[in-house]
């Protein structure tokens, strides 16, 4: 992993340098992290929207043209991110953009669009303000932490349950809502909340929140958090002595995670947006393709790029022209069914219908064992 940052950096070279765009091309824009601590994470979404681009690409493109994917580094920073959404509108004449993955990133990129009135979508930010401030450009393609815990409350109750919560979650927006939402859910079916901890996305040792969670009598432990942090949690409250379920939004039950909790992956139900554990054929030649342009499996980021620029490239294709106001009509009317299921957007912009995943690791792979749809807001 640690040959990421060259990678980042090479991407973003032969992305953004270059020729100006052929007659024959249309430019979209993708703003990403490909620097910084979260690099990895930016990378993917990228090889993950080339990936799109590529089948695309193969099958004749769109509107008689080529899709050319151009990035920009916004490293999860909003003013980044700006200037990286402002070069590709004035120097590469995108007709819409991707991104930005983290929320503060996408919610600066918004306004930016708005201003000069350019469709924007994602398929990472979660941030539930981003589609409460009436931007008719922006668009979410995946789900918020609220609507996970409207959907997936009585599902998760079921598998695990549950009747003495402990929430150990982020201090952040996300930790925040995911207390909330999943709170309310599971309380209205029954089970109480004995304690909520928060932790900085930073931190390494939660021995103290774990320990009083156990001296509140907790049963199940939900928490959200991202690779690092879940698998630090799952390992510390085994160590301690917690058996019960872990209940986990964000990086639990995923590749890497089982490679950093190595013996503590049982009795763990990780709430995913993508897996590669999904049996169907349309998942099965994504994994195959980015395998073989990138000889590793995709992650949940490359499958948000790959279902971002599909959605994108079915609205070009049904607006038949790239006029923003025409395109931006046409993505509102979406209804497209790719790796996720089917996609709609209601009139936020925010995306319904699609499938999120529960999922336990087992026989050394990310299983599926349950599925939740996501209701219309």
């Amino acid at each position: 992993m640690k040959s990421w940052a060259l990678i980042a950096a090479a991407a973003v070279l032969a992305l953004t340098i270059g020729p100006a765009r052929a007659d024959d091309e249309i430019a979209i824009g993708l703003i990403a992290p490909l620097s910084g601590g979260v690099a990895y994470d930016g990378q993917s979404k990228l090889n993950g929207a080339l990936v799109a681009a590529e089948e695309i690409n193969a099958k004749g493109g769109i509107l008689g043209k080529k899709i050319k994917i151009i990035a920009e580094d916004g490293a999860c920073n909003p003013g980044q991110s700006v200037a990286g959404a402002e070069k590709l509108i004035a120097r590469d004449h995108v007709v819409a953009l991707i991104g930005a993955l983290c929320s503060s990133g996408t919610g600066a990129v918004s306004e930016t669009v708005r201003k000069y009135k350019l469709p924007l979508i994602t398929g990472v930010s979660t941030a539930e303000r981003l589609t409460e401030e009436g931007n008719p450009w922006f668009f979410r393609a995946t789900t918020t932490t609220k609507l996970n815990g409207q959907s997936l409350g009585k599902t998760l109750s079921d598998m695990s349950h549950a009747k003495k919560i402990a929430f150990v979650v982020t201090s952040d927006d996300w930790g925040h809502s995911a207390a909330e939402a999943y709170g309310a859910s599971m309380k209205a079916l029954g089970a109480s909340i004995v304690a909520t901890e928060y932790f900085g996305r930073e931190d390494t040792d939660f021995t103290e929140h774990l320990t009083k969670v156990r001296a509140a009598g907790a049963d199940t432990v939900f928490s959200v958090g991202g690779f690092q942090n879940a698998a630090n949690v799952t390992t510390q409250a085994r160590q301690l002595g917690f058996s019960g379920p872990i209940l986990g939004e964000g990086a639990f039950c995923t590749e890497t995670w089982a490679g950093l909790v190595k013996d503590f992956t049982g009795n763990v139900i990780g709430i995913l947006e993508w897996v590669t554990g999904i049996d169907d054929d349309v998942n099965k030649r994504f994994i195959a393709n980015y395998q073989r342009a990138y000889k590793e499996l995709p992650t949940k980021f490359s499958a948000a790029g790959y279902n971002t620029m599909s959605i994108l490239a079915a609205a070009l294709a049904r607006a038949g022209t790239t006029e923003p106001e025409a395109l931006r009509k046409a993505i509102a009317a979406t209804d497209y069914t790719g790796l996720m299921g089917n996609y709609r957007f209601d009139e936020k912009g925010q995306a319904y219908n699609f499938n999120m995943f529960l999922t336990v690791w087992k026989d050394g792979k990310s299983t599926v064992v349950g599925t939740a749809q996501i209701a219309k807001p």
